[in-house]
């Protein structure tokens, strides 16, 4: 099929337009006095001809995005980047990650840390429960990356989930641990007959529910987690898993118990970032930005209360 001159126009207008995206993405995750990779190394990377990478590359510098520095034989070099712009030429012009509802200092002190890593970029961060729903929308690419436990995020992707685990921030640095909270101050653990708060979406609630529950004779009411303890007060229910670090003094109506930790429990109690599987740009875009120690000291200045939570 011949195409018409407008339409061959209409290609090469969309090639070029593709082409900006994919190299604004990939300038995304450098920094000044890095060395720009050369126009074929990004002809194999991105597919696309040379002279529509060229065209991309003279746009972005044009329009101030980028100045490059030639050194010859040692190739080109950034002499600097203007992130916003840079941006701004991307099909997604803004980063959103999405992590659990920020009730606990712990949680608070890793979304200040996030905000703070990507403060250079266009980011926003929301809050949802439930980690099974949020990596949901990272698949659906609603979101860029999620926020979960390292045992939700294995359990999605022994499910053949299309993501996988960017960062992971070692234990405990999802929470400190789960506790078990109990409405009768005189019961010692779960038994027979109690009705207990379980939550089908979330992962790690619904998990250690199971296991605690095991073998006893019990009513597994379905909840959302957050509402545990208004339900306990309420006399709804008798008993259900709560995050300790969200302790607080208003909880000393109740019992607090503190199962035997078992072999999986780092994986409850461990951070991790998703993101969509094989998002290359993406992914070279975060381990630029993210520092995972810088984040740990955050979060604990946060919690120290060293820091102000600002997210």
């Amino acid at each position: 099929m011949n195409l018409t001159s407008g339409e061959k126009e209409h290609q090469l207008y969309q090639k070029t337009g593709m082409a900006i995206n994919l190299l604004a993405m990939s300038l995304l995750s450098k920094k000044a006095g890095e060395r720009v990779p050369t126009i074929t190394q990004y002809q194999e990377d991105l597919k696309l001809s040379r002279g529509t990478i060229q065209n991309a590359f003279q746009y972005l510098k044009d329009r101030g995005a980028v100045t490059i520095r030639n050194q010859g034989h040692l190739g080109s070099f950034i002499e600097t980047l203007d992130y916003g712009r840079l941006q701004s030429y991307c099909i997604q012009r803004e980063i959103l990650g999405i992590m659990p509802l920020p009730y606990s200092i712990k949680y608070e002190g890793f979304a200040t840390a996030i905000y703070e890593e990507l403060s250079r970029f266009q980011f926003n961060m929301a809050y949802a429960r439930g980690a099974a729903g949020r990596m949901n929308l990272v698949e659906s690419g609603s979101y860029q990356f999620a926020v979960c436990s390292r045992y939700a995020a294995e359990e999605a992707i022994s499910k053949k989930k299309p993501i996988e685990i960017l960062f992971d921030f070692g234990p405990e640095s999802f929470l400190s641990r789960h506790v078990l909270l109990l409405r009768d101050q005189a019961k010692e653990g779960i038994e027979d007959g109690m009705r207990v708060a379980y939550d089908p979406g979330s992962l790690d609630q619904s998990k250690l529910t199971e296991e605690l529950t095991a073998g006893k004779q019990v009513i597994l009411v379905d909840i959302r987690t957050q509402n545990t303890l208004s339900l306990l007060r309420e006399k709804q229910i008798d008993a259900g898993i709560w995050n300790y670090d969200a302790i607080d003094k208003k909880q000393e109506e109740f019992k607090v118990v503190f199962p035997e930790k078992t072999k999986g429990a780092e994986l409850f109690s461990t951070a991790v970032i998703v993101i969509q599987k094989n998002n290359q740009a993406l992914k070279e875009l975060l381990l630029s930005a993210v520092n995972i120690p810088r984040v740990l000291q955050t979060v604990e200045a946060v919690v120290e209360g060293k820091k102000k939570p600002s997210y």
